[in-house]
């Protein structure tokens, strides 16, 4: 009995000072190693336990066996302290690894990568978000996102926002992406969008935002809009633009049963500016004379250049056709004076206008009739010169 409890104590030895030395190694056991070391550990106290009860029952046990089975039950603590200690290695080298993948995908990421806590404060803070917002990561960590990024009148709603997202029941903006305004350290609002997600990490709700600088692309899209929709030389409204101001115009004096009218203007004598000047004296007074209609309508109406050397305008709620000629005879008055031309040699440049007016519903119903109208009333002034008519219909 005492040679079996010898050979098992001896080998019980060589495992635990195996286990010993790699520990301090640093390397890794794996998966089934560990679990043997765990269960010889656990089968030593196990035994000990066992026969102690047996020698009990049993007369007691001599000074030799005592001994052994004392040895047993220290190795058996020591076995399992051991693997202990290779499981603590395990979870810190774990933890470190993750750590060090979520750094490297963060430094490599071309958008911010955030991640706060659950008490809101930012836990995680990439090389992309130091780029975007001009924090260091040591000057980020810590504090609260909404404080750090986002102007002060949005702050209250970013930050409700954001509870939303990390408690206990995720918010509407949780796996949505939204358009927010940013603010960098030096001050600069830029537009940004955010992909935010709530993740639970150790029973802890953490919140995870993914940001992206779209300052370059809304001002692209907003200039695209804005050729789409207005004269890149005037800066009035374009065709399309004035069409859709148009069936506006229409729709709402249907509804509320009042007159409007179309004003369809061309200026006189443009061409021989072209000829004479060049396109750059041409461009100069095209744009002088659309700050000139503006001048002389209200802020309510609008003034529309329809192509080349053609504008029009409307006036919604007119009292009647005499507040339209009124309108008309001081915009030809205006086109008719004569118009710098930076150039001292040829002097100033003269040229005029002719405008037609239309009134809806009396010279059309729709916008095409209106418009048609307008226009051949104004080719009717056009033989005149530096006049206007109504519509004969």
């Amino acid at each position: 009995m005492v040679e079996f409890l010898l050979s098992i104590k001896f080998l019980s030895l060589a495992l635990l000072l195996t286990g010993i030395a790699l520990a301090f190694a640093g390397v890794r056991l794996s998966g089934w190693i560990l679990g043997w070391i765990l269960l010889t550990g656990a089968l030593l106290l196990q035994g000990f336990r066992s026969m102690l009860s047996y020698f009990m029952e049993h007369g007691g046990v001599d000074t030799a066996t005592y001994a052994i089975v004392n040895d047993w039950m220290g190795l058996g603590f020591a076995l399992l302290i051991v693997g202990a200690m290779h499981l603590m290695r395990d979870v810190f080298e774990r933890h470190r690894l993750a750590e060090e993948r979520l750094r490297v995908i963060g430094a490599a990421a071309q958008d911010a990568i955030i991640m706060m806590d659950n008490g809101g404060r930012i836990a995680f803070w990439n090389e992309a978000a130091q780029r975007i917002f001009g924090y260091a990561e040591q000057e980020a960590r810590g504090r609260k996102l909404h404080e750090l990024i986002v102007p002060e009148p949005y702050r209250v709603d970013f930050e409700t926002r954001l509870d939303l997202a990390g408690g206990a029941v995720p918010g509407n903006v949780v796996g949505k992406t939204l358009e927010l305004a940013g603010l960098r350290k030096d001050g600069t609002e830029i537009v940004t969008e955010h992909s935010i997600s709530g993740v639970s990490i150790n029973r802890k709700w953490h919140t995870i935002c993914i940001v992206r600088d779209i300052t370059e692309r809304k001002q692209f899209e907003e200039r695209i809009r804005y050729l789409a929709n207005f004269d890149n030389l005037t800066g009035l409204p374009n065709r399309m633009l004035f069409f859709d101001r148009l069936g506006q115009a229409i729709n709402l004096a249907q509804r509320n049963r009042y007159e409007f009218a179309l004003l369809y203007l061309d200026l006189d004598r443009f061409k021989s500016v072209n000829d004479t000047r060049g396109h750059d004296a041409g461009d100069a007074v095209l744009k002088a004379a659309a700050g000139r209609i503006q001048a002389q309508v209200r802020e309510s109406d609008t003034v529309a250049r329809i192509g080349g050397d053609e504008f029009a305008v409307i006036l919604p709620k007119i009292a009647g056709p005499q507040d339209a000629a009124t309108v008309a005879g001081k915009i030809i008055d205006a086109l008719c004076a004569s118009f710098p031309a930076g150039d001292a040699e040829h002097g100033n440049i003269d040229i005029g206008a002719s405008a037609g007016i239309a009134i809806f519903p009396k010279d059309g119903a729709d916008m095409e009739a209106l418009f048609r109208a307008a226009d051949s009333a104004m080719y009717k002034s056009k033989q005149a010169g530096n006049s206007f008519s109504f519509c004969a219909g």
